[in-house]
């Protein structure tokens, strides 16, 4: 039951992402909530549910944002892959821990996506890559936890 209401949470959180979160923006930075979802998945459910959830937020992402070209499809099971091997290794039980590591997977995700871009021809100057990225990278940590209070319940027993 709780993988069926946290698919409606991944739902309707791509369609705030898509629609409401314009009006929260900061210097054109919005919290990034799907990949906010894709590292709680990661957490809470075994591996083949991570992957999928991130697969599907992936997906979701990239149908709402304009040319992303299937990259956050490929990304968002691959860092709930890592995340699900790294969190084996090493305890991600403090939220300080967790909102620092989305902001990794953020700035990381940021990096790929401009190299991809890049690649393509589609050249974003690096001023502004930076700025994007990091101002995107610090708003998703700094919401990251308001999200786990919000899901929180989703997985009490």
């Amino acid at each position: 039951m709780k993988k069926w209401i946290f698919l409606g949470v991944i739902f309707v959180s791509a369609i705030l992402e898509a629609t409401f979160l314009n009006y929260f923006r900061v210097f054109g930075a919005k919290p990034d909530l799907l990949l906010m979802l894709v590292l709680i998945a990661s957490l809470e459910f075994d591996l083949r549910w991570a992957l999928i959830f991130g697969l599907l937020a992936g997906f979701l992402k990239d149908t709402f944002a304009a040319g992303s070209l299937g990259i956050h499809t490929a990304m968002f099971p691959l860092w709930s892959f890592l995340i699900v091997k790294l969190s084996r290794k090493i305890s991600v039980d403090n939220n300080f821990i967790r909102a620092a590591l989305i902001f990794i997977i953020s700035v990381s995700t940021a990096i790929a996506t401009r190299l991809v871009f890049v690649y393509l021809g589609r050249f974003i100057p690096l001023g502004i890559f930076l700025r994007i990225a990091f101002l995107d990278s610090l708003y998703t940590a700094l919401v990251f936890p308001l999200m786990l209070k919000i899901t929180k319940p989703l997985f009490r027993s």
